[in-house]
C-alpha cells in the first residue's frame, strides 16, 4: 500500500514539470504503483473483478463525499436506470440510484488543475495516474490517450437500489456500423466505493460478477480481446478447460473454397487462431445474437459451426433470454464483491456479466467510470480487390 504522503510528493513533483501530467512515460516511471501488479494483471485477463482496500484514504472519501452532498442540494444528481431495450423498461425498481457526471472529469483528462480544491486535486491525479499504470500492465497502450471519451461519474443507492444483470461493452459487429464508426469502446470498469462505514454483507448491495470457472489466462490468450477482435463467447471442450472466443469482423478467406463472408468465429488453439465457425456476410445477419443462438442450436450441415462440438459447446457471453430466470450463465461461478468504503474495484469491460444486489441497509456511494481504448481499425485494404 502506497504511503500517502510518498504520493502527494510524487504528484506535486509532476505538476511541476509537466503541463499535461499524465501523457508521458517519464511521469508514469516517477509514481510508485498504485495496484498490486501480479495480482491485478491475473485477476483481469482471467476475467474476474479485482478489489484493493484503501485505495482512497478516510480523508479523500470524505472530500469526494462532501462534493456529492453539494451536487445533491443542488438538485444536480438525478435518478438513473439500466435499460433494457428487450423488455422496454428499466432495470431499477422503484428505489432508484441517482447519479451526476463528475464536473471536474474533462479537466482532469487534459492535466488540468480544479480550482480552489486541492484534495479534489490529488484525487483526480491518482485516477490518471492510475489509468496511465493500467495501461502500462495490461498493454492497452490507447488508454493513455486523454482525448478518448474515457467516462467518471458519481453514484448513489438508497435502500431497495440493485442493478440487473448486464454487460459493460459489447463487440463494434453488434451494435450495427454505429459501432464502427465510434472512436473508442470502454476497456476496464472501474468503481470507487464511497459508502457508509464499516459496510458488510448484511447491508448488501454487493457487486455480483459471473466468471468462468474454468479458463486459465496464459501468454497466448487472455479475455477480452485478441489482436482487436472482442471476445463474444466461450468454448467448453472439456470438463475443467474453457476458451474464449472471438469474432472477427474483418475476415479474408485463404482456403481454395474462397467462401464469401467477412466474419467468423475463432479460439486460440495452441497459440493460434482456430476458426470454429464457417465465415458468414455481415449484410445479412440482423441481431448477432440471435443469429449465432439459432446456428449453434443446428445439429445438421447447414450450421456455420465446423463440428457438432463446437456448435453443441459453444456460449455466449450475454444471452439474456437464458439470463431470465435469475441462474448464473453456464459455466460460471458467482462472486460477490462487498462496496468496503475506500476500496476499488475493476474488471474487463468486455468479458464479465454482473449486477448489483438490492441495497438492504445504509447508502451505497460510489464514484465509477470506464477507461477506453481506440476502437479497432478498418484494415486499410480490407475493400480492396
Amino acid at each position: 500500500m502506497i504511503h500517502f504522503t510518498t504520493f502527494i510528493v510524487c504528484i506535486l513533483t509532476l505538476s511541476s514539470k509537466f503541463v499535461d501530467a499524465f501523457s508521458s512515460k517519464a511521469t508514469i516511471d516517477a509514481c510508485p504503483e498504485l495496484l498490486e501488479v501480479h495480482r491485478f494483471q491475473h485477476t483481469i485477463r482471467a476475467g474476474r473483478v479485482y478489489q484493493q482496500d484503501n485505495f482512497l484514504s478516510e480523508d479523500e472519501v470524505t472530500t469526494l463525499l462532501d462534493h456529492i452532498h453539494k451536487l445533491d442540494k443542488e438538485g444536480k444528481m438525478q435518478s438513473s436506470g439500466l435499460s433494457n431495450t428487450a423488455k422496454k423498461d428499466q432495470g431499477f425498481g422503484k428505489a432508484d440510484r441517482t447519479v451526476c457526471p463528475a464536473p471536474w472529469w474533462l479537466d482532469s483528462l487534459q492535466g488540468k488543475r480544479i480550482v480552489d480544491n486541492a484534495k479534489l486535486n490529488q484525487i483526480s491525479e491518482k485516477i490518471q495516474q492510475l489509468r496511465m499504470q493500467i495501461s502500462d500492465q495490461l498493454g492497452r497502450e490507447t488508454m493513455k490517450e486523454s482525448n478518448l471519451a474515457h467516462e467518471c461519474y458519481y453514484s448513489k443507492s438508497r435502500v431497495g437500489a440493485s442493478l440487473a444483470r448486464h454487460m459493460d461493452e459489447f463487440h463494434e459487429e453488434t451494435k450495427g456500423t454505429r459501432g464502427w464508426l465510434l472512436p473508442s469502446r470502454r476497456s476496464i470498469s472501474w468503481l470507487i466505493y464511497l459508502s457508509d462505514k464499516d459496510w458488510t454483507e448484511s447491508n448488501g448491495g454487493q457487486l455480483r460478477s459471473f466468471p468462468q470457472k474454468s479458463f486459465y489466462p496464459s501468454r497466448e490468450v487472455e479475455v477480452g480481446s485478441y489482436d482487436g477482435d472482442l471476445q463474444v463467447g466461450w468454448l467448453d471442450l472439456t470438463s475443467n478447460s474453457t476458451l474464449p472466443v472471438f469474432l472477427n469482423s474483418w475476415h479474408k478467406s485463404e482456403d481454395a473454397k474462397n467462401l464469401p463472408g467477412n466474419c467468423i468465429l475463432y479460439t486460440i488453439m495452441n497459440g493460434e487462431r482456430a476458426p470454429i465457425t464457417l465465415p458468414w456476410s455481415s449484410e445479412v445477419v440482423g441481431s448477432f445474437y440471435d443469429f449465432i443462438k439459432t446456428q449453434s442450436k443446428r445439429k445438421d450441415e447447414s450450421s456455420l459451426f465446423l463440428t457438432q462440438e463446437y456448435s453443441q459447446n459453444f456460449k455466449l457471453i450475454q444471452d439474456r433470454e437464458q439470463w431470465s430466470d435469475g441462474s448464473p450463465p453456464p459455466g460460471s461461478v458467482v462472486e460477490d464483491i462487498i462496496p468496503r468504503r475506500g476500496s476499488i474495484v475493476m474488471f474487463d469491460s468486455v468479458t464479465l456479466p454482473h449486477e448489483v444486489l438490492p441495497v438492504i441497509s445504509g447508502t451505497r456511494t460510489a464514484l465509477a467510470g470506464w477507461f477506453h481504448v481506440v476502437t479497432q481499425p478498418i484494415p486499410d485494404d480490407f475493400f480492396l480487390s
